[in-house]
Parts: structure tokens; sequence; C-alpha cells
């Protein structure tokens, strides 16, 4: 029989192959131009066939904190993927430490235990199953521009402007309710807020609300100051389990190992934590809850179980991971690294086209808008993001009106490359204004 091999030379078109072959719907369709990565440092990227790098400030949405191949996870790494690769159904010593560092992260009054899974979304459905499980109830409650992942249960709670849930084939919004998110550049008020939500469970078995302390696909949208403790005071008075999903903004990235403590909430029912956990070489999620919502959870049947959540590989990371930030004190140097990059960000607030410039910690985010409109404009955000490949930065549009544009420095960025960023980002704003007027 004849052999479907092929043999590929060094002259492989591999845009043609792109093409031909490549999913056409997912995010490699965000740039007009074609780039293939062959080596990543720090926050540089260099790409096939390119001799200057690329300044990265996506960090594959968070998932990198520490920047490309951060030589002390590179290490790290190294070492743990030498130990085990994967044995199901047993505790790894990696494991149990990393769910001890991180029940006491949560609380050290309180009593947490923790699942762990593949990916963000994953973590969003398990913690909602879970909410639905111990409570015997059904609804669930979310906030207008909240994004918590595209699993088909994490999709239920996510705002239909950032997912197209017809996607799915069948609804994914049964027994769920969307609330206004009171943020700090809209007009929802905090009372208007909870009075809504204290209707929809008068009227509803509402199981559980889930929420992000700061947005993150929403482009960093940070929410009025009060909130967050008095949803969680509400959630206790009414017996409605509290999801707080760090996935995006926790672990370091506004400025402290989790955001809603910065906000005033003590012992939420459950923390949802990903994206960077493993320092980007394992998809890692947790699920931080309290003790008490997985002890009736069944040992047979159970669906919390999945082939690779007890990870020997990525949990391994994770748990050195902890203790290098410990050892080294990381986060405690992001918030002041976060102002100094934010005041040298001011030029971009004199632009007519920009909008709200905003950040804490190393969440900083502004929006692209029409001039004379003042109005959100994608397309202009598009152009945007155009020349700033042309001047070899990367950046993404994000947020429901899709024209908000996040800056994601490594946490161990240095002074030097944030003076590096900010003449970056100068010459790109340059670029576009050159380009649109």
């Amino acid at each position: 029989m004849g052999s479907n091999n092929k043999k590929y030379s060094s002259e492989i078109d591999y845009a043609s192959l792109r093409d031909m072959y490549a999913c056409p719907c997912d995010e490699s369709k965000m740039y007009d131009k074609f780039l293939m990565p062959v080596k990543a440092k720090g926050m540089w990227v260099w790409f096939d066939g390119e001799e200057e790098p690329y300044l990265d400030l996506v960090l594959n949405y968070s998932s990198v904190n520490f920047g490309h191949c951060y030589p002390p996870i590179v290490e790290i790494a190294k070492k743990v993927v030498e130990r085990v690769d994967q044995i199901h159904s047993f505790h790894s010593k990696d494991k149990l430490e990393l769910s001890e560092y991180l029940s006491k992260k949560v609380s050290t009054e309180k009593n947490y235990k923790v699942y762990f899974n593949i990916g963000g979304s994953a973590a969003v459905s398990d913690a909602i199953r879970l909410c639905r499980y111990s409570t015997g109830k059904r609804y669930m409650i979310s906030f207008d521009g909240s994004f918590h992942g595209v699993s088909h249960t994490a999709a239920s709670v996510v705002d239909d402007r950032l997912v197209a849930k017809e996607q799915f084939g069948i609804p994914v919004s049964e027994y769920t309710f969307s609330v206004p998110f009171p943020s700090t550049t809209n007009d929802v008020s905090v009372s208007y807020c909870l009075e809504k939500i204290k209707k929809l469970i008068e009227k509803n078995d509402v199981a559980g609300i889930i929420v992000e302390p700061i947005q993150g696909a929403g482009g960093f949208i940070f929410p009025k100051d009060s909130f967050l403790e008095e949803l969680s005071e509400l959630c206790k008075r009414n017996e409605v389990k509290l999801i707080i999903d760090e996935i995006q903004v926790g672990f370091g990235r506004a400025g402290d190992f989790f955001v809603y403590q910065q906000y005033g909430v003590i012992n939420p029912d459950i923390v949802l934590l990903s994206k960077s956990i493993a320092g980007g070489y394992f998809p890692v999620s947790a699920v931080i809850a309290r003790s008490t919502l997985f002890d009736n959870v069944p040992l047979r049947g159970t669906a919390f179980q999945t082939t690779f959540n007890n990870s020997s590989f990525g949990l391994g990371i994770a748990n050195q991971l902890m203790k290098l930030i410990e050892r080294e004190n990381i986060f405690d140097k992001v918030p002041e690294k976060g102002d100094t990059l934010l005041k040298k960000l001011n030029f971009l607030d004199k632009s007519p086209y920009v909008a709200d410039l905003r950040g804490m910690g190393l969440a900083i985010a502004f929006d692209i808008i029409d001039p004379v409109s003042k109005m959100p404009s994608d397309k202009l955000t598009k152009i945007f993001i155009s020349q700033c490949l042309k001047e070899h930065v990367i950046t993404y549009a994000c947020g429901v009106n899709f024209n908000s544009i996040k800056i994601i420095p490594s946490l161990v960025v240095t002074n030097e490359e944030i003076d590096i960023i900010s003449e970056k980002l100068d010459n790109c704003l340059q670029r576009f204004h050159n380009h649109v007027k």
C-alpha cells in the first residue's frame, strides 16, 4: 500500500497550509499579517523570517505572567518532567502541598479544599456544578461584560457580546441571569445592582453568583469600591454561594495574590485560579472551595474527575512556582511597577482617539474611540492593532465593544523594560495618528 506521509522540504508554504488546513475561526485570524513564532524570551517573540523581535503585551492572555521562558520556571519544568509523567487516582506530594498552600491563601480560619483541572473554562464549569449540587438549586447569576470561558456550562454565564452562543447548537443560557456590573466607569450604582440580585433570589432558586473582581476579557473593568464586599454579604445573608473568578486578574496581575481580598471580601465560598499558576507550561486550574461543598460529593461516579486533572507535571511546576514567588516576594513589587508604567503612559490620554486609561498593578488598559462621536470604535481599534504590529508590538482588542486594548507586561518587568514599553507604545500611537488623520 502507498503511504500518505509527505516529505516536507525547507521551502514549505506555511501560509497555504494555514489556509487549507487550519481552523479559520480561532484567534489566529486576529492579525492581518501571517506570523509564525520560533522563539520567545521574556516579553519578546521572534517570528520566522523576521530579524527583529516583537514586544509581546498580550502574554497569552496572562497565562505567562512571568514572561516567556522565565529561566527559574524553565529550570523547575526541567526537573519536574523527569519525575513522573502521569498516574491516575493518586495524590502526589506536590498536589497535597499545593492544595494546602492555596487553601491557606484563601483563609487560615476556615477549611478549604482544592480540586485541580485543566484550564479556566473547566474550573468555572466545576464551580457551577458544585454550587448546584451542594444547594440543590438551579439558577446562576453573572454580570454584564463578564467572561468565564467557553465550555458549555461556562459559556452560560458569559456576556452574549463576547461569545456567540448559537455556536453551541443548543441553548446554553438556561437557568442563568445577568445583571449590570457597577464599574468605576459607568453609572450603575451598587445599590441598583444588589437590588436586582435580591429580586432574582426572591423569585428563583438561585444556587450561586459568579463574579470577576476585575473583568478581564471586558478590558480590565474595575468595580466600584464597596461592590464586592456588599455582594459577599448579600450572598451570606441569603445562603447563595459566591464564586470569585480570579483566573485572569489573580495570581499577582493586579498587585496581590488575590484581587478580592483588596476589596474587603472575606472567606468566599469558591475561588478560581488558572492561567499562569503553572508558569504557562501546563494549563492547571484550581477550584478552591469551602470543604463542606466537597464533602457530600460521592466517591464513586463523581463528575470531579478527568484524565489529566492531577497532572504530576503541571502540579509539580505550580507547587514549586508558589515557593519561588514566596521566596522572592515577586508580587510585592507589582503595585509600584504598575504605578510607574501607568504614569509613563499618560501620553495616551492626550490622544483624541483614546479614553479611560486605567490600571491596577500591572493590569492596565485603555479604550479606542471615535474622536467626533466619542463612541467606541472597533474599526479604529483594528487599525491601531495593525499599526502596533508594524512597530513590532503585539496587542489585541477586547471588551464588549472590541475597542479596549490591554497592556499585560511581565510581572518581573524591569524599569528599563518599562521605559521600552512606554517608548514603543508612543511610537505605535504616532504611527496610528499618521495613518488615520
